[in-house]
């Protein structure tokens, strides 16, 4: 790197993952083993959501889309772009900004992807700027332990007779319930569920299948599912029942329940299913919000998706000492409700989102 032996971006207590409406403190490095000019060190966060997908139809293939910027913040954290030479050694320039309060939460899929990142930038008068970047994980506040949650105990059922005319079989019924309406990675569905076999069939047995659901928005709507975990039961015999009594399902890594982006939506629902031989499934469906705040009830770890560090409270109130910080904090704090870049766009070649 010639001059520059190192350049970084560096989050106060390592903490790369934050949530909605969080100030987020941290610190550019620089060590130059020489002096160096320069018009400055410019940062800039930005959030992004993007989709893309295609549809063949016959011989024709069409290619639908969208994208959003969820918001974008830029200042000068050292030098101000007028020309100066910088001393050799080492310099660490503080920051913070506050993240919107309606952000999405992270994404990785398929077609598409909800993205954060932090971006740094030497500007070199005459020549190549020196870059740097960093992604962060922002996920929404969702707590299972709100009342909104807790204070019913979902439930579904649904029926149907198994065969028709002169090969009538019998009626079929299954009901189902959870213990709460949200929950996080780690912990476990606890499901109660009944079938009643009153036809004279053998059913392949019952089964509880957790869905993830994701919305790509563009032109058109596309959406994908994804089975996360299945838990099995033996056969039912013909008029015979079986139940479910708090039985456990693991829920495995899953990203939160999330419906404030505009290109990409996600969310869960339960299947009780009744293999039906010879016919089609007998269903009752339970729509679960997969949080990111752990219930008090559960004994597993938090998951990846619960905020697991947080700003130092003795910072959440309090501007950084360095003038370097102060320079970013107007940009900040006068933030429309639906923020926009604040500032003259950057370089085309600025950083990148994919």
């Amino acid at each position: 790197m010639g001059k520059l032996s190192k350049f970084a971006i560096v989050f106060d207590n390592n903490c790369t993952q934050f949530h909605p409406g969080q100030k987020v403190y941290g610190s550019v490095v620089m060590a130059l083993s020489e002096p160096m000019e320069m018009k400055g060190i410019r940062i800039n966060v930005q959030g992004k959501g993007w989709c893309q997908w295609s549809q063949t139809v016959g011989q024709s293939t069409s290619v639908y889309g969208g994208s959003e910027n969820l918001f974008a913040v830029q200042a000068w954290i050292h030098g101000n772009s007028t020309k100066f030479t910088n001393d050799a050694g080492r310099f660490s320039y503080r920051f913070y900004f506050v993240l919107p309060s309606a952000l999405p939460s992270s994404f990785e899929g398929p077609h598409g992807f909800i993205r954060y990142h932090i971006f740094a930038e030497i500007v070199i008068p005459w020549a190549f700027n020196h870059k740097t970047g960093r992604k962060f994980t922002v996920f929404e506040l969702i707590d299972t332990n709100l009342p909104i949650y807790n204070s019913v105990r979902p439930s579904s059922s649904n029926d149907k007779d198994v065969g028709c005319c002169c090969c009538y079989a019998g009626p079929l019924e299954l009901t189902a319930s959870i213990d709460r309406k949200a929950y996080c990675s780690g912990e476990h569905i606890l499901i109660t569920a009944m079938v009643q076999n009153n036809t004279n069939r053998e059913m392949y047995g019952m089964k509880a299948e957790l869905y993830q659901y994701v919305q790509y928005i563009g032109k058109s709507f596309f959406f994908r599912e994804n089975k996360l975990t299945v838990k099995k039961i033996s056969i039912v015999k013909d008029g015979q029942s079986c139940h479910w009594k708090n039985q456990p399902l693991l829920i495995p890594v899953a990203t939160p329940t999330s419906f404030k982006s505009k290109v990409i939506k996600v969310w869960y629902a339960l299947s009780v299913e009744i293999d039906v031989s010879w016919g089609f499934n007998l269903t009752a469906t339970l729509y679960v919000t997969m949080g990111t705040v752990p219930h008090s009830s559960s004994q597993s770890k938090p998951c990846s998706s619960s905020i697991g560090c947080q700003t130092n409270p003795a910072l959440q109130n309090q501007t950084p000492s360095l003038a370097a910080a102060n320079q970013l904090s107007p940009v900040i704090d006068q933030q429309p409700v639906n923020p926009k870049l604040l500032s003259q766009p950057l370089p085309k070649n600025y950083g990148s989102m994919n």
